[in-house]
C-alpha cells in the first residue's frame, strides 16, 4: 500500500511541476493541463494494452509478494 501511495504522490508532484512550468511560460491552467495529458490522448490501442499489461504485472507482483510473505510466517 505504501508503494501505491508513493507512486501516486510522485506522479502528482511531477504533474504539478510540469503544470507550474507551463504556467510560468504564460500558458493558462487549462492549456497546461492539456499539455500534461496530451501524451495519453495521442496513444493508440496497442500502446494502451502495453500500459495496461505493465499495470497488471505490477499489481500481480505486489499480490504475490503479499501472499508469499503471509505464507512464510
Amino acid at each position: 500500500m505504501k508503494i501505491l501511495f508513493i507512486s501516486i504522490v510522485y506522479g502528482a508532484l511531477l504533474a504539478s511541476i510540469a503544470i507550474g512550468m507551463n504556467l510560468l511560460m504564460g500558458f493558462t491552467f487549462y492549456q497546461s493541463m492539456d499539455n500534461v495529458l496530451n501524451p495519453f490522448r495521442v496513444m493508440e490501442i496497442p500502446e494502451w494494452f502495453i500500459i495496461l499489461f505493465f499495470l497488471i504485472l505490477w499489481g500481480l507482483d505486489r499480490a504475490v509478494a503479499v501472499f508469499l510473505r503471509q505464507k512464510r510466517w
